[in-house]
């Protein structure tokens, strides 16, 4: 099944928010709030349209609040802009009193906080509190906080917002900066008019004198988990571990004192200090004693913490008061901070001199008196930043640098130049080239240096290594038995091709070689270094080995090793660059000097092809041509002249056209116009006007035909400038393909006269068979309802007998002309596969069911053996085609009761099971599964079969009889053939009964195959290809119904061969009651009316006799013709006419055939011409699917195909006629078929 589709995920909170417009943010907003762009100033267009005004304030955005609130959005966009006369605002707004107002709000600076009024973050006015916000420099946003205002002329329309007094104002504020001081400044400008004007104007609220809920301000309490002073007695709250450190340190042996005797202001800037989460640290005292927090230990002190608490720079920091004292004396006389940036200081904090950089400021502090006892010192490591952009123009400075080099020998020399100024990342490097066999680069690329051949390494330049030292020699043979010096780690780089890391440590970096180096940078010596192979991205051999010393004052960590890898990869990039710059530049070179050789050649080449095409436009078979747009022939060979027979001399427009036959004139005309108007070219066959040439004189008379193939050329201006092509001599071709058809339409006449044949002779032999098998019918029923005085048992037997073997020797040749008909179908093709639902068990009931009387007769025991699928659900309903495996299935159940009769031991299983996985021939000791001779069928390329899965039904017919030799098995499942000659002579059979059971077989796609050894009988086993049925439910229903009529017919038949095999010459009182039952059932169509159209008149009589004496009043016709006139009659045609239940109609009738009567009929009925429907069954001997098709397409009902006996068409007629009482009859039919089969093959 198809995997469900899976919902997308939730989107983010963040993806969310993003999704939020301003104006959406705005208008949630319940305060009035605009917006203000600073970069627009007066001509500027505005999104709110207001009016021109020049001294009004132009908003890019207004939210809902304010927009709702006319007199307030009219006071400070509309009203504000007019003369003082002109407001509708009562209050004194006069033109100054908006003009603050309108510079507060676009003031501008680089710093908010300011002497001046305007650069206050608040302002009153109209009654309401205003307080902006600077966005990116440019947006201003502008929300208000609404105190008491009234308006005289017109009261409020929308939202009445709450009314406070200057004062409630202004101690609200004042109260929300000192909980915010470092946040907001409040600042109200300072003008008593205003101010009065503003008082007068607000109304006075009784209770609350509170700001709204929009203030600055926050509640402030006691901490729930910080401790607030961590220096008292007995801090409470949760300490930190540093923090529970600094508590243990004996404080009273350091200037600082104990604890107990701090300041308070100290205290408070020890609290600050230890609470700030960045670095941070206090020096006080003239000692400048150091106490600092837990991340100052992590990030700067290092290994010096917790030595470095309560010391000063005569402690673990001695090494900084050289640089830090006189900072510090100055910081003490000025009373100035100090700031640094990225300052430079060389730390020991984890066993080395690091170099390590800072931004930093020494802050004096008073300690609340008027001279400066210590510094408060707040330090950032900008340690990553400044090497990481040192080595960053480390690796620019090489892809630029390297990317101007256009050979690889220049390369090398590059990259040791752009690694000169690097002093303190690079305080030495060398490098070494690598050639295979010292031959060039390009050689070793082929041959990538992994040991095993001969490596040499070319020195090319160091930095920091002395001139001829001993450490870089000039060349360096990497296989040679040498393992002193660098060889070992360079062997190692380039067989890994990954980098070495080397340190003193462990000796791969050898001290005393590396002891007279001339160190870069700081001059302090390399205790490691690192061994990187260079090859190019696209490339597995290493072409250089560079050696780079670590920094001796920075860790090598991973943030180094990443470093490494990307300066690796750099110069892996540009030496890639090089080398395919390089090899184009070589490329290019050998490729000019190739192209002029070639050119050379081509011209050559051309002036011999040139004289070849001349050649072989003269000896080619294929006559070639040039025509002009004109249609006038330029150009052709002697070839094309010759098979069209035109003259070479005189030549006009269109005149090759004259060579071509009438019959082919419009084709070649419309192809001209195509090539002509369309530009395209053209192929086709054309009949010429000349008689083709047989040199060998064989063939007479043959059409002249070419192949006519051109190509148009165009001019550039798209026009057409010529058409060139060729005619090629097809007539052979032609004359043959004439041949072949004429032949093959013989070989379809002859296959139709031969199926014609068949179907002849089929239909002529089972005429007579029809009559045959009702005659002797007719005499067993006539014996059987005869008086007992009259006849003897033992002559009523004799004739029972009698009757019973004429019946079976027409069935018998009912068979053969079955089995012919089917090769006839198989051979052309016309059998087909026709699926429907059913069970595997049913169909064996079924075939067993058959055989079941005549089993009896000759004590033969019948088994059937279902065996569970693995499903657990063995009866269930599959896709294939019953009737076909019930065919196969008789073939095997005779034949098995063929050669089992004449055994002591007669028994005979036939067993089912179905399986998801195809049979093998293991699956049946002895199998051979006979050969293929066509490809297996494939159930899903054909319709009907439905979409359930594929599963295989096998089934198997396992006998006790005389067995097979291996050589009488070969013969087996081949046409006309049978085990050996004998077999034919003592068991009869036309050797085609296997023939046609393995081409079912294959054709379901399964196979067929048998075991068997002499005198133990035989098992033939085949297996079927079919799929699940979704419509198990409704199948299993029908084929339960039909089963229990089946067990019921059974014991009918049973019963009575009993009774009747229990007869003897003294027991008349049994014959007699068979015959009183028989007769009691012998009318089951009473009341019926049959009209019967037959041209046989012996068939006529014979049927016409069978249905009167079962009680229906029939009548005849003998052609189409009279059956339409005999029905104009009948009630279906006039009131009170002749009444008619059912037509059993012959379909091979002089005048008017069966087809067409029933079509007229059926035509009638559409124009109600016949009122109602009647009844039509086709009784005839064609039994070819077609045939059978065709009726059922005419109007007929239902098929009774001939040989036909009572029983099967009292069973066709059942769905239209009230036939009753008919199964007993049945039996005595059955019955006495077994025993006349008994007799038949006891002689």
């Amino acid at each position: 099944m198809p995997s469900p589709v899976s919902s997308p995920p939730p989107a983010s909170p963040c993806s969310d928010l993003d999704s939020l417009r301003l104006s959406e943010i705005l208008d949630a907003d319940s305060r009035p709030t605009f917006l203000l762009d600073l970069d627009l100033r007066i001509g500027s267009t505005a999104i709110v349209e207001l009016p021109p005004f020049k001294d009004a304030i132009f908003p890019i955005v207004c939210n809902e609040a304010l927009r709702l609130d006319e007199p307030l959005y009219e006071a400070l966009f509309v009203c504000s802009a007019a003369p003082a006369t002109d407001l509708l605002d009562a209050q004194p707004k006069s033109s100054m009193t908006f003009a603050r107002f309108k510079t507060w709000a676009e003031y501008t600076t680089d710093h908010e906080a300011s002497d001046d009024p305007s650069a206050a973050v608040t302002c009153v006015y109209g009654g309401v509190l205003w307080s902006r916000s600077t966005i990116r420099r440019r947006w201003r946003l502008i929300s208000g906080n609404q105190a008491s205002r009234e308006l005289d002329t017109q009261p409020p329309t929308s939202k009445t917002w709450p009314r406070y007094t200057l004062d409630d104002i202004e101690t609200a504020t004042v109260t929300a900066g000192r909980a915010a001081a470092s946040i907001l400044t409040l600042s109200v400008p300072s003008q008593p008019a205003a101010a009065s004007n503003s008082r007068d104007a607000a109304d006075t609220i009784s209770g609350e004198t509170t700001l709204s809920s929009y203030a600055p301000c926050i509640p402030l309490s006691s901490p729930e988990k910080a401790v607030a002073d961590w220096t008292v007695a007995h801090p409470k709250g949760v300490l930190s571990n540093h923090v529970q450190y600094a508590r243990t340190v004996d404080w009273a042996r350091t200037p600082l004192g104990p604890m107990e005797s701090w300041s308070r202001e100290f205290r408070q800037a020890a609290n600050l200090c230890m609470a700030n989460p960045h670095p941070a640290a206090l020096f006080w005292g003239s000692e400048l004693t150091m106490l600092y927090n837990e991340a100052y230990a992590a990030e700067v002190a290092g290994k010096k913490h917790p030595s470095l608490m309560g010391t000063g720079f005569s402690g673990p920091f001695a090494e900084l008061w050289d640089y830090a004292g006189p900072i510090f004396a100055e910081c003490a006389r000025t009373g100035t901070s100090v700031r640094k940036d990225y300052d430079y200081l060389p730390i020991d904090r984890e066993g080395i001199v690091e170099e390590t950089f800072y931004s930093w400021s020494f802050t004096p502090l008073y300690g609340g008196t008027d001279r400066i006892l210590g510094f408060y010192n707040a330090p950032f490591e900008t340690t990553q930043e400044v090497i990481g952009k040192r080595r960053m123009q480390m690796i620019t400075r090489l892809g630029e640098s390297t990317a101007q080099v256009k050979s690889v020998d220049r390369f090398w020399p590059c990259v040791i130049g752009c690694l000169q100024d690097f002093h303190y990342d690079v305080p030495f490097a060398f490098l070494y080239s690598i050639n295979d066999n010292e031959t060039d680069w390009m050689t070793s690329r082929a041959s990538p240096a992994r040991g095993g051949s001969v490596t040499i390494c070319q020195f090319q330049g160091a930095l920091g290594v002395p001139k001829g030292h001993a450490a870089t020699p000039p060349v360096l043979d990497i296989n040679a038995s040498r393992s002193d010096g660098f060889i070992p780690s360079f062997r190692k780089a380039i067989r890994n091709q990954e980098a070495v890391f080397l340190t003193t440590t462990d000796g791969s970096l050898p001290t005393g070689l590396i002891a007279d180096f001339r160190w870069r940078g700081f001059g302090d010596p390399c205790h490691q270094a690192i061994v990187l192979p260079l090859r190019p991205t696209d490339e597995d051999s290493v072409l250089a080995v560079l050696v780079l010393g670590i920094a001796p004052r920075r860790i090598f960590d991973q943030e180094y090793e990443s470093f490494v890898r990307t300066l690796n990869r750099q110069l892996a990039t540009s030496l890639a660059s090089t080398i395919l710059y390089e090899s184009e530049v070589r490329r290019a070179r050998e490729a000019a000097v190739l192209a002029a050789k070639q050119q050379e050649l081509l011209k050559e080449e051309l002036s011999l092809q040139a004289n070849r095409m001349r050649h072989m436009t003269e000896f080619s078979p294929l006559g070639m041509f040039l025509i002009n747009s004109d249609g006038v022939l330029l150009e052709a060979n002697d070839q094309f002249f010759e098979m069209t027979g035109m003259d070479k001399e005189h030549q006009a427009s269109m005149s090759w056209t004259d060579c071509v036959a009438d019959a082919s004139q419009d084709l070649i005309l419309r192809a001209w116009t195509q090539m002509h108007d369309t530009k395209t070219s053209w192929s086709g066959e054309l009949l010429l006007k000349s008689k083709h040439t047989d040199e060998n004189r064989t063939q007479k008379n043959v059409e002249h035909w070419v192949l006519f193939t051109a190509h148009v050329e165009t001019a550039r201006d798209g026009s057409l400038k010529s058409v060139m092509g060729s005619i090629t001599d097809i007539s052979h071709l032609k004359w043959a393909h004439r041949i072949q058809k004429q032949q093959l339409e013989e070989a379809e006449e002859m296959r139709r006269q031969q199926n014609e044949f068949i179907d002849i002779t089929s239909h002529e032999i089972r005429n007579p068979l029809s009559a045959i098998l009702q005659c002797a019918e007719e005499i067993s029923s006539c014996l059987t309802e005869a008086p007992a005085a009259c006849l003897t048992n033992e002559t009523l037997a004799s004739c029972h007998e009698a009757a019973a073997t004429i019946t079976l020797c027409a069935q018998h040749q009912k068979i053969i002309v079955d089995d012919i008909l089917t090769v006839s179908k198989l051979k052309s093709n016309l059998l087909q596969i026709t699926p429907c639902a059913d069970k595997p068990q049913n169909i064996v009931r079924r075939g067993i069911k058959m055989f079941e009387s005549e089993a009896l007769a000759k004590d033969i025991r019948l088994e059937v053996e279902f065996s569970p699928a693995k499903d657990g659900v063995p009866d269930r309903a599959v896709m294939l085609d019953p009737s076909r495996v019930l065919q196969i299935l008789i073939n095997l159940i005779s034949n098995a009761i063929k050669f089992t009769v004449s055994c002591s031991n007669r028994v005979i299983t036939v067993g089912t099971a179905m399986r998801n996985n195809q049979p093998t021939e293991a699956d049946v000791p002895g199998l051979h599964f006979a050969p293929r001779e066509t490809e297996c069928q494939n159930l899903g390329s054909t319709d009907g079969w439905g979409d359930g899965s594929p599963v295989y039904v096998c089934f198997k017919v396992r006998d006790t009889g005389c067995g097979l030799t291996s050589e009488e098995q070969k013969a087996l499942f081949q046409r006309f053939k049978q085990a050996s000659p004998r077999t034919h002579a003592r068991y009869g059979g036309s050797g085609l009964g296997l023939f046609i059971s393995k081409k079912l077989t294959e054709l379901h796609g399964g196979q067929i195959g048998m075991a068997s050894t002499a005198g133990q009988g035989t098992t033939f086993f085949f297996y079927i290809q079919a799929r699940n049925s979704p419509l198990a439910k409704s199948a299993s229903t029908v084929d339960n119904s039909k089963h229990i009529k089946h067990q019921i017919e059974g014991n009918l038949n049973r019963a009575l061969l009993s009774s009747q095999s229990s007869c003897r010459p003294n027991s008349p009182k049994t014959t007699r009651l068979a015959a009183s039952t028989a007769r009691t059932a012998s009318r089951p169509l009473a009341n019926s009316h049959i009209l019967v159209v037959e041209d046989n008149l012996i068939n006529q009589k014979v049927l016409v006799k069978q249905l009167e004496k079962l009680g229906s009043q029939v009548s005849v016709a003998n052609d189409g013709l009279e059956a339409l006139a005999y029905i104009k009659k009948t009630h279906f045609c006039i009131d009170d006419g002749l009444k008619l239940s059912l037509i059993l109609m012959d379909l091979e009738m002089p005048n008017m055939d069966g087809l067409a009567c029933v079509r007229e009929i059926r035509l009638m009925e559409c124009s109600n011409e016949i009122s109602g429907q009647i009844p039509v069954i086709a009784v005839t001997a064609n039994v070819r699917d077609s045939h059978v098709s065709a009726a059922r397409e005419a109007g007929m009902d239902d098929i009774v195909t001939k040989p036909l006996s009572m029983q099967n068409l009292l069973d066709k007629m059942t769905p239209w006629l009230p036939i009753t009482a008919w199964g007993l009859e049945s039996s005595f039919y059955d019955d006495r078929h077994d025993r006349a089969r008994a007799v038949y093959n006891s002689h």
